[in-house]
């Protein structure tokens, strides 16, 4: 069965029973078997999310490293320009990065969450390989993410912009920039919307070996009428991060501040918080992300029943296979009687 094809390569370890039933739950419920599944495998659930974590520390420690190399000299015209596309390509490729990692760890988790919520087994090393064997095809969906979430804001900036850049000087320029500008700060209402429809895209692709499109068009057809429990996960989750950066912000200034080996270990410090932040925050909101996509095909088709179907077949299959080979030695002691 193509939905449950995420089990596939964990028949070489035992499973263990499920420890959750599968009903439809709250909001509540949900984000408090989050917590509990994260508590429950919490070895495995920080594990996927240290290698983003750690890559990021690399990224910024290596962008780090060329501002501070490059700052202490003077540069002026082609060694400012080479300055300047390095550091952008740093900046880019540390980007790619990160999608990249993104997609394959959010990948991994979904399968850990679906393997042990519903009792099957699962390792770090199982969930990289599952998640590795459709890498692009989870990055292509984290990308649609990002652009449904996205296109109209960075639409909205670039005519302000380009607006301000033509016409510069020109009152009714400033004005329609200005407008533009405004109306680039409201549309991420419209942002929350569009990236809470395609949210259960992951999970979608991973559980039912769905494509790019198929995943994206499944995820909003489960949201239809409760998008209000994701937008309530992502306002936990920002939340979160900003009590995070308000933690971090002190050393941030510091880091500005200070020069030589202080700011040295400044940096150093916030980038080792960073790590911790990403390995200890990360996970929370794919595994309730899965769970969330879990909840809704319980509630609108009956998955309950389809695993409990799935459980029960293989089971009555070995007992037609075991029994199957008694039937030609009753034939052949009927027809020996005979």
């Amino acid at each position: 069965m193509a939905s449950n094809s995420w089990i596939d390569n964990s028949a070489h370890v035992p499973a263990s029973r499920a420890q959750f039933d599968l009903r439809p739950l709250s909001t509540g419920e949900v984000l408090d078997r989050t917590f509990q599944l994260y508590r429950l495998r919490f070895a495995l659930f920080a594990g996927l999310a240290m290698l983003p974590a750690a890559v990021s520390v690399v990224t910024q420690s290596v962008r780090l490293w060329y501002s501070a190399h490059e700052s202490v000299q003077v540069h002026t015209g082609s060694n400012l320009l080479k300055v300047q596309i390095v550091t952008a390509a740093l900046t880019l490729g540390s980007l790619v990065i990160s999608v990249l990692l993104y997609g394959i760890t959010q990948a991994a988790t979904t399968w850990s969450v679906s393997a042990v919520y519903l009792g099957e087994p699962a390792t770090i090393r199982m969930a990289y390989e599952a998640a590795m064997k459709h890498w692009f095809r989870y990055t292509m969906i984290v990308l649609r993410q990002l652009w449904a979430a996205f296109w109209l804001p960075l639409a909205l900036f670039a005519g302000g912009v380009g607006v301000g850049v033509a016409r510069r000087g020109s009152p009714s320029a400033r004005a329609f920039a200005g407008f533009l500008f405004f109306a680039t700060l409201l549309s991420f209402a419209y942002s929350f919307w569009a990236y809470i429809r395609v949210s259960l895209a992951v999970p979608a692709a991973v559980m039912e070996s769905l494509g790019v499109r198929s995943s994206i068009k499944r995820s909003k057809r489960l949201l239809v009428d409760r998008k209000v429990r994701v937008f309530l996960l992502l306002i936990f989750l920002i939340a979160l991060y900003f009590v995070i950066a308000a933690m971090q912000a002190p050393l941030a200034i510091m880091a500005v501040r200070t020069r030589g080996a202080q700011a040295f270990v400044t940096h150093g410090i916030n980038l080792a918080i960073g790590f911790v932040t990403g390995t200890l925050v990360g996970p929370i909101g794919a595994i309730a992300v899965c769970l969330f996509y879990i909840d809704e095909r319980v509630r609108r088709e009956g998955f309950d029943i389809e695993w409990m179907m799935t459980k029960i077949a293989p089971a009555a299959l070995r007992g037609e296979i075991d029994a199957a080979p008694d039937a030609p030695a009753s034939a052949e002691n009927g027809s020996a009687a005979g």
